[in-house]
């Protein structure tokens, strides 16, 4: 089996891990390191935490001597993705800001590559992120001002460290990364993200902690990378032939020793202390830096983008960072590609020049305009009539969603045979919810497969592409219900949250629904916008405490989908697909009302989905109308 990271195209060892995060790491992070010849010099040394523990950390300093600011990334992933002194990967692409008159700090984050300590993901990164900011502001060749960068875990490194607001911490700039971690990482809203939580320490952690074992063990370097990677190897085998279809999911003993903090995760179904401490979103008030946020529409972390601009707009903790933070979403699938259509280089930024002027600005106190930008700009993606090469354009504002956004809402509709895309459902904008209600059986031993959409850290086959896919073959099958809106007579802009208010009633005592947002093109091509899920012990939110459901009551279900910036093209029809599975990216709901962790139980849910004038399912897009647009 071939490694495809993160959903790139596969490649072997090294390579793969490499392509994963420089693939969504801003240019100023990728280039080739200068080396000494051009003056910049690096050394590695140990760094200590308050417990004592040594982090690793890899120092690039400009040619003069002096006192320079500094911009420092901490990352778990030295092993997989390159750290040491203009080693190939992350750390060398740090001596990029060692040329423009910072010092550029790479450290490996606890228990990781060569630092000392056990790794805890997420949970460890507030003190130690601390530390790390205090220490390198009290460094000789430091002016004393810190900012923080990175992508995906260097997000969280960066939010965490920004929570304990280190005093001599000025900006940050996390990019493709959550802000919620029981929501959008680790859950997604109240369902365990199966794949993530199995392939993310798989493809990273699980082999580096291999590694050190071996070498405490007395196996020289070289010998224990190459066991790491025959492990690697072999857990590449095993994951989708028989992980992830171990029930109860705590059965599945592959990470007790390697990754133990997997069954942490298991062991918190519900929003709780072990959440609300690391949770971003409850805190914003705590922040005093300001942040440019970057990501893509298609990432499996946009929701936490988005809502990092929101939340830091209206909620951190200073005038200056909440005035000076900006968000930047560009086109395409982010961890996972764009998939099968491609926007092309419209859809792509010179985040290197952004990110340098936004640090000139904000650590060094240069004047160079950026204060003045407006705060959001989006790529909007305009899909292709047929084929898969699409278009698009940006828009600017100082808000999201756009000021001119308003509220369209498709109301669903059927005969009662809304099963599958030959069945009758529909979506209407002029006609209330009508017809009678649609019936499926959802049965946790045939689950509808996933396919599309933000996924990582491995894909695999045809049935678990990430980004944009043709839903076609999905929406063959009777559980899911499939309902289709006459085509467009003129383009309509979506651009910001869509949600999903369903009607639903299930025979079970706990299950969940999914909703899936589709383009369905003039060639009958069925791209994948946006989709998501709800647990129904959720369904009040994923942080408010779980009720359970009465069997054969309906309830209503708000499922937010998320957040895009798409042209659905006129003689384009608008589709919403609704089911209850997602397997294997999410965790199947066993319909026991038990905990799936511990219950590997599974019964059959007769779902039905109502819409009539008492229980009203719709959909509501963001709609920018197009005389707003106009002059792009």
């Amino acid at each position: 089996m071939q490694r495809n990271i993160c959903g790139w195209a596969p490649v072997g060892g090294i390579a793969a891990a490499v392509a994963f995060l420089l693939a969504t790491t801003p240019a100023a992070e990728q280039r080739e390191p200068a080396g000494r010849a051009d003056g910049v010099t690096c050394e590695t040394v140990r760094v200590p935490m308050r417990d004592g523990v040594m982090l690793a950390t890899d120092v690039y300093r400009p040619a003069a001597s002096g006192r320079y600011p500094v911009i420092m990334l901490r990352t778990p992933y030295g092993l997989r993705l390159g750290q040491g002194c203009f080693a190939p990967g992350l750390s060398a692409g740090m001596a990029f800001w060692a040329e423009h008159g910072y010092v550029a700090v790479s450290q490996d984050a606890r228990g990781t590559f060569r630092s000392e300590g056990e790794f805890r993901p997420i949970v460890q990164e507030r003190d130690d992120g601390y530390d790390a900011v205090e220490w390198a502001a009290a460094q000789p060749w430091s002016n004393g001002r810190v900012a923080l960068t990175g992508s995906s875990y260097m997000g969280v490194t960066q939010w965490q460290a920004a929570l304990a607001a280190p005093p001599h911490l000025v900006a940050i700039a996390p990019g493709q990364t959550a802000t919620d971690y029981h929501d959008h990482w680790t859950y997604v809203n109240g369902v365990f993200d199966l794949w993530f939580g199995q392939s993310w320490p798989l493809a990273f952690f699980a082999p580096d902690a291999y590694r050190r074992q071996r070498i405490a063990a007395g196996a020289a370097p070289e010998e224990a990378e190459r066991a790491a990677e025959a492990y690697l190897a072999e857990g590449e085998g095993l994951i989708a032939r028989k992980w992830i279809d171990t029930v109860p999911l705590r059965d599945f003993a592959g990470f007790r020793e390697l990754a133990p903090y997997y069954y942490e995760w298991l062991a918190h179904p519900d929003y709780d202390e072990y959440w609300a401490t690391v949770d971003v979103e409850a805190q914003w008030e705590k922040i005093m830096v300001p942040a440019l946020v970057t990501g893509a529409w298609g990432d499996l972390f946009h929701i936490g983008s988005v809502r990092a601009f929101g939340g830091m707009r209206a909620g951190a903790g200073s005038e200056a960072a909440r005035g000076g933070t900006m968000l930047v979403m560009t086109g395409g699938g982010g961890h996972g590609r764009e998939g099968a259509v491609s926007y092309g280089p419209a859809g792509e930024k010179d985040l290197r020049d952004l990110q340098l002027r936004f640090y000139d600005h904000h650590v060094k106190g240069l004047s160079n305009g950026i204060d003045t930008e407006p705060r959001a700009q989006l790529f909007v993606q305009v899909p292709p009539d047929e084929g898969t090469q699409g278009d698009g354009f940006w828009i600017e504002d100082h808000v999201f969603p756009p000021t001119a956004a308003v509220t369209t809402r498709f109301n669903l509709g059927s005969g009662g045979r809304a099963n599958s895309r030959w069945g009758d459902g529909v979506l209407d904008r002029g006609r209330p919810p009508h017809g009678p209600d649609d019936t499926y059986a959802y049965d946790p031993r045939d689950p509808v497969p996933a396919l599309g959409g933000g996924l990582c850290c491995l894909t695999l086959g045809f049935y678990f592409r990430s980004g944009a896919q043709d839903q076609s073959t999905i929406e063959r099958r009777d559980d899911v219900l499939v309902y289709t809106s006459a085509p467009l007579a003129e383009d309509m802009a979506v651009i910001g949250p869509v949600t999903v208010r369903l009607w639903a009633t299930s025979t079970a005592r706990d299950t969940d629904f999914t909703a899936k947002l589709v383009d369905v093109h003039p060639d009958g091509f069925a791209q994948n916008v946006l989709n998501r899920v709800v647990r129904a012990r959720f369904r009040n939110g994923s942080k408010a405490p779980p009720s359970p459901i009465e069997p054969g009551r309906a309830y209503e279900y708000r499922i937010d989908l998320g957040y895009t910036a798409s042209v659905i093209r006129a003689g384009h029809r608008v589709r919403l697909d609704v089911s209850s599975s997602e397997f294997p990216h999410l965790a199947r709901n066993n319909n026991t009302g038990g905990d799936p962790a511990t219950d590997g139980r599974f019964e059959v849910a007769v779902q039905t989905v109502h819409h009539d004038a008492e229980r009203p399912s719709h959909v509501e897009l963001s709609v920018v109308p197009a005389a707003a647009l106009t002059g792009r």
